[in-house]
């Protein structure tokens, strides 16, 4: 039997803690639930979309706080081909006003799977700054619009509280 399912939004926990607590209370990882509870929402730091073998994926920003530097990874088990020419397997993509808000790569996909997260500029005492993924109140709830679209509601790592209305960004994928 699974043990009863927390909400940690009032546990005082970050998010990170939270998700560590979730996997100690459900150790075997292929019965533990992808996601925790936080409020009315379900709360992941990464999210795996199944994608076709090859396409277009095209990323929106839909909304960013101007307090923190925000963005989008993009990672396959292929390529994810720039403007260039050039292929990776991880693209990186940074919210910037002085750019526009859409974007779209080619892609290829060995194992027909796309992961993406958010990802900020962290600020750590003495004022280093450090771009990073999944610390302190990072996550994200996932709002599904249809097979091929999500939105993501970022909270960034240095929220005091999560605040998933920090960053909010739109994936679409397009097979080719």
């Amino acid at each position: 039997m699974l043990p009863t399912e927390l909400d940690y939004a009032s546990s005082g926990l970050t998010l990170q803690q939270a998700m560590v607590a979730h996997a100690k209370r459900y150790p075997d990882r292929k019965s533990r639930p992808e996601t925790i509870l936080w409020g009315k929402h379900r709360v992941r730091t990464s999210d795996l979309i199944h994608i076709p073998s090859e396409g277009v994926v095209r990323l929106e920003f839909l909304t960013s706080s101007k307090s923190v530097r925000q963005g989008v990874d993009l990672k396959v088990n292929g390529w994810i081909a720039l403007a260039g020419g050039e292929h990776i397997s991880l693209l990186r993509t940074w919210h910037n006003e002085l750019f526009d808000d859409v974007v779209e790569y080619a892609f290829f996909s060995k194992d027909g799977f796309l992961w993406t997260w958010n990802v900020y500029d962290m600020t750590y005492p003495g004022g280093q700054k450090v771009e990073e993924k999944w610390t302190e109140n990072a996550g994200f709830w996932v709002e599904v619009v249809g097979e091929n679209q999500r939105i993501y509601h970022c909270s960034h790592g240095m929220a005091i509280r999560p605040n998933f209305d920090s960053f909010v960004y739109k994936l679409t994928i397009y097979p080719k």
